[in-house]
């Protein structure tokens, strides 16, 4: 451990450097407070002090008090060399921050004794500084990691919510939509529309086509469906197989029948080619709308039932069209 030695006794340096250089210290000397602290600002590691009180300049006491007011604090260990043994001077050294104090002639036992034990001191504090350190270094990748995890499991959270293929919302979300919307329009007396929806004849079409085919048409109607619905409070999902949904928050049955028509005519614009359609040519969708105000004695089930009825009465009458059932 190193050793810095303050005095300006040449003599005292001497007999000071030969004990300890003994004793395993790596010695380093200095004849005034000034030249210490100039010594200490390129020293990064523990340090002990050995100190005279009365020095030419910076004396002991001023060197003592400016090491430990500084950054140096944590890692010096100062023990002031005096003749003084006054207790109003122990006071203003132990005030100036001195660690402890060997008294005039050395004796080599003591001063052995009290080396040792700044050397465990300042090994004890390094050790624990140095610990903390890994500590908190170890902490913060906790944090980040912690902070990473909670970023994916909400990207898994939202993607749990969407539908792989069509990228729209899926049945989960639709009903974690309509649980909430339910009670909202109930509370305020609004109306709530849902439109199922149903691509026409797709079996045929993917029997006819395949499965990637069958596929990018469900991409191509899932996107119609989400580009017509541009409100915020409304949600469009992919209900199974070839079927959607679309719930329409305070939307009465005239609105409901507009945007299904919409819906009806911008997928027919899409001229997606099904030969094996009975219908059309292209691709076509039917669509159920149904319409209710909530009330305490229904449930958001009763409205899914009711669109789901009205869809049915549009596919077995005829198909590409809409049918509206409200209540």
């Amino acid at each position: 451990m190193k050793l810095l030695i303050v005095d300006d006794e040449k003599i005292v340096q001497t007999i000071l450097e030969a004990m300890t250089k003994e004793w395993g210290y790596e010695v380093i000397l200095a004849t005034n407070g000034e030249d210490a602290w100039e010594i200490l600002q390129s020293i990064d590691e523990p340090v002990i002090l050995l100190v005279d009180w009365i020095m030419v300049g910076m004396d002991g006491v001023a060197l003592c008090k400016k090491v430990k007011e500084s950054e140096k604090a944590t890692h010096a260990h100062v023990i002031m060399l005096t003749a003084k043994s006054e207790m109003e001077d122990l006071v203003i050294g132990f005030g100036a921050g001195a660690d402890d104090f060997l008294s005039k002639p050395v004796d080599p036992r003591e001063l052995s004794s009290r080396l040792s034990v700044a050397r465990r001191i300042l090994k004890y504090k390094y050790d624990l500084e140095q610990r903390n350190l890994a500590l908190q270094a170890t902490t913060k990748v906790m944090e980040n990691i912690l902070k990473e995890l909670h970023t994916t499991n909400e990207k898994l959270r939202v993607l749990s919510m969407l539908d792989e293929l069509t990228g729209v919302p899926n049945r989960r979300s639709l009903d974690d939509y309509l649980a909430r919307e339910w009670g909202y329009a109930m509370r305020r007396t609004e109306p709530l529309t849902l439109l199922m929806i149903d691509v026409d004849f797709f079996k045929l079409y993917n029997d006819t086509y395949g499965h990637q085919a069958g596929d990018d048409c469900l991409q191509k109607v899932a996107g119609i469906l989400n580009d017509t619905t541009t409100r915020s409070g409304d949600l469009v999902a992919r209900y199974g197989g070839e079927e959607f949904v679309i719930a329409l928050r305070n939307t009465d049955s005239l609105g409901g029948q507009a945007v299904a028509e919409c819906l009806r005519q911008r997928v027919e614009d899409l001229r997606i080619v099904h030969s094996a359609s009975e219908i059309s040519p292209y691709v076509t969708i039917s669509l159920g709308i149904a319409t209710m105000v909530p009330e305490p004695k229904h449930s958001q089930k009763a409205l899914i039932e009711a669109a789901d009825k009205a869809l049915y009465q549009a596919k077995h009458g005829g198909r590409n069209q809409w049918v509206a059932l409200s209540s």
